[in-house]
């Protein structure tokens, strides 16, 4: 492991600039815990912006496939500093961090947050230091972090999805509804080719929901071409390795009832940001005496590896049935890699 604890906050500061998703543990992990170390010292203290601006840096990182101590330690410092700097005191009706969630759509930050030089661009230069550096700003990203590397777990996110995902469940909305805006099959095609190589948990679930809201139309006399169909079966086998092994937690009436497809559209693209868990949360009523209630659905079971592997299944055993109908595409099988495991 890299000894860290040498570095002075410059030296650190670059270093968390090169910290992303496809960062080796070894190299990012240390990084992390010395970050994490410091912000949990003193997680209401005058440097808190500066070390949970490290940790928004490197939350591509701790998003895809961080060592358990260092996901734990960041998610620890992340919460002791939404909790510690909510608590103080800010005359805002606003801050700097909302007007960047709306470029959240699959959940990478990337460049400066301004917490770290105390300026964030805008096109009006109206947004200062002051704003930026606020107790309730620092605390909206940490909240915001907490968030994307562990969906469900933290609240007092300002709910809405970007404009860009409201915009797709609008599109798809109509596919599913059987009056489609454009071509269908194009649409179908789009979406299944449009995860990240390293989605973060909510984007992966989003996705698999997706192309299980839309796979009976998928698998209807409406879509004439199968490649729509490959392309969907493909990317379903692709996105599957890509799920946690974690055992699942939830009673037996706890996981989502995925029979209505228009209402599992919107879920999907819900899934895939901060603001948007925050709207379905709002919409499950979510409060601490809900979470006891283990006779009804519980929205972070959306997430849930095992729900989702099970989806993932059915989804697919749609789409392959459906290919059957079709002439094989050059002599292969459905989804160009045989029938689905």
């Amino acid at each position: 492991m890299i000894d860290t604890s040498h570095l002075t906050v410059d030296q650190l500061a670059d270093a968390w600039q090169h910290i992303h998703d496809t960062s080796p543990a070894d190299e990012a992990d240390p990084l992390v815990l010395e970050c994490a170390g410091r912000l949990a010292s003193d997680p209401g203290g005058e440097q808190a912006h500066v070390w949970v601006a490290g940790l928004v840096a490197m939350s591509g990182h701790l998003a895809w496939r961080p060592g358990k101590a260092a996901e734990q330690a960041a998610l620890d410092a992340l919460r002791e500093a939404a909790t510690a700097l909510d608590g103080q005191s800010c005359s805002h009706d606003d801050h700097p961090y909302e007007a960047e969630m709306d470029s959240l759509e699959d959940e990478i930050w990337t460049g400066d947050n301004g917490l770290l030089t105390g300026e964030l661009a805008s096109p009006d230069g109206g947004t200062g230091a002051e704003r930026v550096l606020c107790p309730g700003n620092v605390a909206g990203w940490a909240r915001l972090a907490t968030d994307m590397i562990a969906p469900f777990t933290v609240r007092s996110i300002p709910a809405g999805a970007p404009k860009y995902h409201h915009s797709s469940i609008r599109m798809l909305s109509g596919v599913v509804n059987d009056y489609p805006y454009g071509d269908p099959q194009e649409l179908l095609a789009g979406e299944a080719v449009c995860l990240p190589d390293r989605p973060t948990r909510g984007v992966l679930a989003g996705y698999l929901v997706t192309m299980n809201a839309t796979c009976w139309y998928a698998a209807s006399e409406r879509i004439t071409d199968r490649s729509a169909l490959d392309s969907m079966v493909k990317g379903i086998q692709a996105a599957v390795p890509l799920l946690g092994d974690e055992p699942c937690a939830h009673g037996p009436k706890e996981h989502p009832d995925t029979n209505d497809p228009d209402y599992a559209n919107r879920i999907g693209y819900l899934l895939r940001s901060p603001g948007g868990r925050a709207e379905l949360a709002e919409d499950y009523g979510w409060d601490e005496e809900e979470q006891a209630d283990d006779e009804e659905e519980r929205v972070e079971a959306w997430v849930c590896s095992a729900f989702l592997h099970e989806l993932a299944d059915k989804t697919l055993e749609v789409l392959t049935d459906a290919l059957q109908s079709f002439e094989p595409a050059g002599g292969d099988e459905p989804g160009g890699g045989g029938e689905p495991e």
